[in-house]
């Protein structure tokens, strides 16, 4: 038997409770793990609530948890370079079972753990940091001697995005809210802007010396998307990966034609995307996240709390009282 912390009904997080249930068994191509720590994300959280998109919300009862590592326990057919008892860690679509002692993933989105990284400490960067390098190299092309302008750099996605561009050689623009300058600082930032205090498309173009930034990496969207533009570079980027703010404001007459001489370019990520797509190139992106993991050069901020606690998760996500990744071990 294998247990999990369910969603049983749409609500507060006092709905979560714990269900044994049977141990699944891999089939061809996938792989069993002994999960032993599992990331808390917002979509977990938008899941109870029953809040996701029209005809993207998972039937209940549902297991959250999209990332995880641990051990593996079966091997379905056809599956090459893993043996039992491998420490891996894995990302998995929504429906995942992160929040279990067993996950089954296929073979492409699981990749080898170094002994010398903790299980809590792995299952925190899976999704931050292949949306992060995802969107600088793969859709941004960031070069060495580039810049980037990166929002919410205090976030997730934010800091694995910063420590990463450090490591490509691009100068790094952070946008952060007042409390958190100096957490983007210690993070390698080159510079810092106040958002709620400063204008930010004005503050890039100083910086800059008036050329802007190269990429803009972007999930608050909003009214922002227009500031983006403005803050790009002949040739520049704006990659939109979210929408804390809501939609993108704006229209095309008004914004894209008013840049149409800088030939600039904005692109929409959902690393789902990529997930379903391209699954060898996303495997080979995720080990690549998981060496620089081991290389010390990404450094995520984990906060562990036991399984059973996944409903004080849900409360410190949900009101900000948390700093770096929460991750669940199990």
């Amino acid at each position: 038997m294998s247990h999990a912390i369910v969603i049983p009904e749409i609500g507060a997080p006092e709905v979560l409770q714990s269900q044994d249930m049977p141990t699944p068994t891999p089939g061809t191509g996938e792989i069993l793990i002994r999960n032993h720590a599992a990331a808390v994300n917002f979509i977990d959280t938008i899941i109870r609530r029953g809040e996701m998109p029209e005809g993207m919300m998972p039937d209940l009862p549902h297991v959250p948890g999209v990332e995880g590592a641990g051990v593996v326990e079966a091997l379905g057919d056809g599956v090459d370079g893993f043996a039992i008892g491998d420490r891996v860690a894995w990302i998995g679509p929504i429906g995942a079972g992160g929040y279990g002692s067993h996950v089954i993933i296929g073979a492409p989105y699981v990749t080898h753990l170094a002994e010398t990284i903790d299980f809590a400490t792995a299952a925190a960067v899976p999704v931050n940091a292949v949306t992060a390098w995802h969107m600088l190299v793969n859709l941004g092309h960031a070069r060495p001697g580039d810049s980037t302008l990166i929002h919410a750099a205090a976030g997730g996605v934010g800091t694995m995005a910063v420590q990463i561009a450090k490591h490509l050689g691009l100068t790094v623009i952070a946008s952060v809210s007042t409390g958190k300058l100096d957490y983007a600082r210690k993070q390698g930032a080159d510079h810092v802007i106040d958002y709620r205090q400063e204008d930010v498309a004005a503050r890039v173009k100083d910086i800059t010396q008036g050329r802007g930034v190269d990429l803009t990496l972007n999930p608050i969207s909003g009214e922002s998307v227009t500031s983006d533009l403005e803050a790009l570079a002949p040739l520049g980027t704006a990659v939109i990966f979210g929408f804390l703010a809501g939609p993108p404001t704006g229209t095309f007459a008004e914004d894209l034609t008013q840049h149409f001489q800088k030939s600039v370019a904005l692109r929409v990520s959902d690393i789902y995307t990529y997930f379903g797509d391209r699954p060898q190139a996303f495997s080979a992106d995720l080990s690549h996240v998981l060496d620089l993991l081991g290389q010390g050069i990404l450094r995520p901020q984990v906060e562990a709390l036991p399984l059973t606690d996944a409903a004080e998760a849900h409360r410190r996500l949900e009101t900000g009282h948390t700093t770096g990744k929460l991750v669940l071990t199990i």
